[in-house]
Parts: structure tokens; C-alpha cells; sequence
């Protein structure tokens, strides 16, 4: 698969460019198209998304049932409502619990689910139809029967499948989101022992946010997990279990490019150190307006349009085919 049909921009130096956040104060961010709130051209998050992750990750991977339990009502519609109006949201206050629920209900509420059948699978949402598509694997192929060489195949064809299929046929808003909201998750699965929550179980939380059509029943069945699993919540556990895997794209454009990849141990934590990036109160300093994105990497820090980025890197994605660095 070609860079250019899962891109995430990027700047020509390999570093990142953020602007200062698409959503206008006041604008209402939930139940709004991501082509609308994500910034064109540019690595970029909605507010409620990378604050709540940052949230989560420096302060809530060892909560017990993390996704799993609900917080006061009233709590969520104050934070929600606060960042519908563009009003600072202290999260501290708030709540792990609050911040985790945030990451769902966005999903939830996006005009465009990430997952659909029938006439709700439109363009930027992946069908049911591709989904059932993934190659589920017989009881004898299990990851945790004997048969282990068998078990690592079948693993290496499913996340084959979800890399090359289910991905391209998403939005690149929508890939990028999900790059980013399953580092978080891999990173949660990770501490498993202390909160309980394997990537199985996070899969299984997250899958009926994803999915959504005109028919429930559908839905439902959509939302199981688990290696013989052909729905979306298979799916899921794959990208958030095998993340490096999934979307080397997607975290190298992310990074600055490949190279940057080659030496990081961690790379999930690598790629939320970027969401810290965005939070970060002199980067939100720097880049005043989307207009004025200024690119760390570049000679004298000069600003860089949107537009000049977007053109960086086509260039570097060009460069990549030449170098045979495609996935």
C-alpha cells in the first residue's frame, strides 16, 4: 500500500506542525464531522480528544475497569457542555472516569460512525460487509492453543487484513483519530494486572461506539471480540493489540517519518508524547491561528501555512516511494 492512501501530514524536516486548535471558541466539537474539526494538512486533535488522552495516560492506566465503569452524569454534561462551548475543562476535577467516557461518547456521537452497513456506511466509514471479511481463526488456531505457529499465521493475515483493507477504506481524519485513541489503548492494555483491562475487554467497550446503523440487531452482533471474531470488535482488539503493526503509516508520518521509528522502543508512548505535544501551553503560544502554524523544524522558524505543509509533505511521501519505504 502506497503512504499517500493513509496520510498524515507531516512537515519536510520530519517534525511536526500543529496549529492552534481547528474548533472555533464556542463551536460545538461533539456530533460534528471530523473533516470539520480536524485541521487539514496538519497533525491535529480535537480539544476533548487529546486532552483526554493525556489525561488518562499520565493519570488514570492504573484505575480499576478504566472505560469500563460510568461517572456521575452531571459530572460528563459539565465537561462535555464545556468543551461544546470552548471553556477550559479541568479534567482534574472532572475525573479519569469522565475523561475515558468523553473518548467514547465522541465516537458516538460523530455524524459518520467509523463503522456502518447499509445506508450509514458512507464514504470515510468502513462496511459491515468488509468487516465480516477478516479472517477469523478456528479453535485450533487460537493464540493460546499449542499450535502456536499456526495461531502467529492467522495473527500475521488478520492484522494483514485490518492494515491493507479496513484501514483505506476509512477517512484520513478518521485514521488518524484511531492511530492515536489505540496508542492510548495499547498502552492501557499494557497495564492489564493493575486495571483489568486487556485489549479483549477494551475492544469490547469501545466496539459499540464505533458501530452504528439502521438495524440494532446488526450493531450488536458487530460488537463481539476475540481471535475468531470476524466484527468489529475483532478488529479493534487487533489494531489496539498489534498498534505498532496496523499503523506503521500512520505513526511514521506521525513521528517525522520512518527513520524516526527505527530506534524508539515504545513506540505507542512515542506517540502520545506527540498529544503532550499538542496540549503543551507554549506550543498552543506559538500557533496562535491555523494561518500562523509554525514548523520547529524549518530554517529561522519562519511560519508555514497549512498550505505549505500539506505540500512538505506530498514531497516526503513521494520520497518515500522512491526509496521503496511504502508499506
Amino acid at each position: 500500500m502506497k503512504v499517500e492512501d493513509r496520510e498524515v501530514a507531516t512537515t519536510s524536516a520530519g517534525t511536526h506542525a500543529f496549529p492552534e486548535h481547528p474548533e472555533e471558541e464556542g463551536e460545538q466539537i461533539f456530533g460534528k464531522a471530523l473533516s470539520e474539526i480536524m485541521a487539514d494538512g496538519v497533525i491535529a486533535l480535537p480539544r476533548p480528544v487529546r486532552e483526554s488522552i493525556a489525561f488518562i495516560r499520565h493519570h488514570g492506566l492504573s484505575t480499576d475497569g478504566l472505560f469500563r465503569r460510568s461517572p456521575p452524569s452531571t459530572s460528563l454534561r459539565a465537561a462535555k457542555t464545556g468543551y461544546n462551548r470552548g471553556q477550559n475543562v479541568d479534567l482534574s476535577l472532572a475525573g479519569v472516569h469522565v475523561a475515558a467516557v468523553l473518548l467514547k461518547v465522541f465516537f458516538r456521537e460523530l455524524p459518520t460512525p467509523v463503522f456502518s452497513s447499509g445506508d450509514g456506511a458512507t464514504a470515510g466509514s468502513c462496511s459491515y460487509d468488509i468487516v465480516r471479511s477478516l479472517p477469523a481463526a478456528k479453535k485450533h488456531q487460537q493464540p493460546h492453543n499449542t499450535e502456536v505457529d499456526v495461531a502467529r499465521q492467522m495473527d500475521t493475515v488478520r492484522i494483514r487484513y485490518v492494515k491493507e483493507v479496513i484501514l483505506p477504506a476509512l477517512g484520513k481524519e478518521c485514521r488518524q483519530l484511531l492511530c492515536f485513541v489505540c496508542a492510548l489503548l495499547n498502552v492501557v492494555a499494557r497495564n492489564e494486572s493493575a486495571n483489568r483491562m486487556s485489549s479483549y475487554n477494551l475492544a469490547v467497550v469501545f466496539a459499540p461506539n464505533m458501530a452504528r446503523s439502521s438495524n440494532p440487531v446488526d450493531d450488536v452482533s458487530m460488537c463481539g471480540a476475540g481471535p475468531e471474531a470476524a466484527t468489529v470488535g475483532g478488529v479493534l482488539q487487533i489494531m489496539i493489540q498489534h498498534f505498532d503493526q496496523v499503523f506503521d503509516v500512520e505513526i511514521a508520518l506521525a513521528l517525522g517519518g520512518p527513520q524516526r521509528v527505527q530506534n524508539v522502543d515504545d513506540v505507542a508512548n512515542e506517540v502520545l508524547d506527540v498529544v503532550d505535544l499538542m496540549n503543551s501551553p507554549i506550543t498552543a503560544a506559538n500557533l496562535s491561528d491555523t494561518s500562523k502554524a509554525t514548523s520547529p523544524g524549518t530554517a529561522d522558524n519562519k511560519p508555514t501555512s497549512p498550505v505549505e505543509l500539506s505540500k512538505d509533505a506530498d514531497a516526503d511521501r513521494n520520497s518515500t516511494e522512491v526509496d521503496g519505504s511504502t508499506s
